[in-house]
């Protein structure tokens, strides 16, 4: 029976240095050691972590909200009459800027170009005389003023309503109508000595818009106006 002996070294056939086994104990030992080694590298990436974690909310709660704040402070001061009175401002900007009717004056003006002149015959070889056009006085064609009922009443009764305006030279009037600025329906073509329709508003604690176009063959102005029935 061969009983191994622990501890005993052994020679190393190829470099002749001696090798000691380790005992149990030391390798027990080195095992514990490592694992301690490892326990601290973890913890010290936790560490790590809870430091970048705690800049990141420092750098957060840094951040200056003041002018969102202000923003936001703006809007609450505004009154839903206020709301509605930009926005009838705005589209009477757009619905300005639609009259001019820039897309058929355009379309106009091309198939006048395109369209080649009919030569006249002339009896005798005696040159016609033309007929004297009288010119358009585009600069005493106005915008609808004077509206009736005025703009930003509060009271109106919701009721049928005679709404008048003053004469813009104009070669005729359309009257547009609705509850929605954006959205008007045209309600009626008028003719040019026309300067007043009647039509209800039939609901009540309601904002109502409207406007008049001045046809023109200088191109179209038109005023938009709004009002609230009681």
């Amino acid at each position: 029976m061969i009983i191994p002996l622990v501890g005993c070294s052994k020679k190393e056939a190829t470099t002749g240095t001696k090798v000691v086994p380790k005992t149990p104990m030391q390798i027990l030992t080195d095992r514990v050691n490592a694992s301690d080694t490892k326990d601290s590298s973890q913890d010290q990436s936790i560490v790590d972590l809870s430091t970048r974690i705690t800049s990141e909310i420092a750098a957060v709660s840094q951040v200056d909200l003041s002018p969102i704040n202000a923003r936001l402070g703006v809007l609450e001061s505004l009154g839903f009459a206020d709301v509605v009175g930009n926005l009838s401002f705005l589209a009477v900007r757009v619905t300005s800027l639609e009259s001019y009717n820039i897309s058929a004056r355009l379309t106009a003006l091309e198939a006048k170009f395109n369209t080649s002149p009919t030569a006249t015959p002339v009896p005798n070889g005696s040159t016609p005389t033309p007929t004297p056009v009288p010119p358009t006085n585009c600069s005493l064609v106005k915008k609808p003023a004077s509206p009736s009922p005025n703009n930003g009443n509060m009271s109106m009764p919701n009721s049928s309503i005679m709404f008048q305006w003053a004469e813009c030279n104009a070669s005729g009037y359309e009257f547009w109508f609705g509850t929605d600025p954006a959205v008007l329906t045209r309600i009626a073509v008028l003719e040019k000595d026309v300067l007043a329709y009647p039509f209800p508003a039939p609901i009540s604690n309601s904002y109502y818009f409207w406007r008049v176009v001045a046809i023109s063959p200088c191109g179209n102005q038109s005023t938009m106006w709004w009002f609230k029935t009681q």
